[in-house]
């Protein structure tokens, strides 16, 4: 009966130790996170909002996936399009506005339903993200 227990006990001990080796192993193969990604925002725009003189939305597009390389965008806003030549800033009536940020190659981001109010001064920034679709089929 004493040599059962002793190799019941046995195999008990090699179970819990083969548990902690896996536990251990699988712990351990865990990666760290890039420094850069870590930065992201969830969404992959945001808005912020100041009070001015004057209706003005600024927009800031930035690759994800390069360090925040500045983009010149091509920006839609309530369909009329504007190609960016270095000018970021709109002047806008006080009303709901859609926007849509895009660039070659990128995911476009859209904005609906962006209401500006008397005084408002909004800056978007956008990260947009690599498109993995190809562009030429």
């Amino acid at each position: 009966m004493n040599d059962m227990q002793k190799a019941m006990q046995k195999v008990l001990n090699a179970r819990n130790f083969i548990c902690l080796f896996t536990c251990i192993l699988i712990m351990s193969c865990h990666t760290s996170k890039n420094t850069i990604n870590n930065k992201i925002p969830s969404s992959s725009y945001e808005i912020k909002k100041f009070k001015s003189s004057d209706n003005w939305i600024t927009i800031n597009a930035y690759d994800n996936e390069i360090s925040y390389g500045k983009l010149i965008p091509i920006i839609k806003i309530n369909k009329l399009y504007f190609f960016n030549d270095g000018i970021k800033t709109f002047n806008v009536v006080e009303s709901k506005h859609n926007i849509q940020i895009s660039h070659i190659g990128k995911i476009p981001i859209t904005i609906k339903d962006l209401v500006v109010k008397k005084g408002d001064s909004i800056v978007i920034n956008a990260y947009l993200k690599q498109d993995p679709t190809p562009i030429v089929d």
